[in-house]
């Protein structure tokens, strides 16, 4: 049930959560740093595609596989931290 309480709630109540949540200092702090690891990934991915155009050398599209699945898995990882922090402060503020 833990898990579940952030995706019970409506679109607004969401967006509500999150706003209330980028007030907070740690939320401030937390949202700079998965900006971040989203763009990272962003970059990599195009990184990637890049080397997949450009080079036909085989480690060169080796690295480029490996530097898009790390890129996948940098994303995916921000938006799952995302929503366990606000589902956390969600249980929090509702056990006051």
């Amino acid at each position: 049930m833990y898990r579940l309480k952030y995706y019970s709630l409506s679109k607004k109540e969401q967006i509500q959560l999150k706003e209330d949540f980028y007030q907070t200092e740690l939320g401030q702090s937390l949202d700079k740093r998965l900006k971040r690891l989203l763009v990272i990934g962003i970059l990599s991915i195009l990184f990637s595609i890049y080397l997949f155009i450009s080079h036909n050398n085989i480690w060169d599209i080796i690295t480029g596989i490996i530097l898009l699945i790390a890129a996948f898995i940098f994303i995916i990882a921000s938006f799952k931290i995302r929503i366990q922090k606000l589902n956390a402060y969600l249980v929090k503020k509702s056990k006051k």
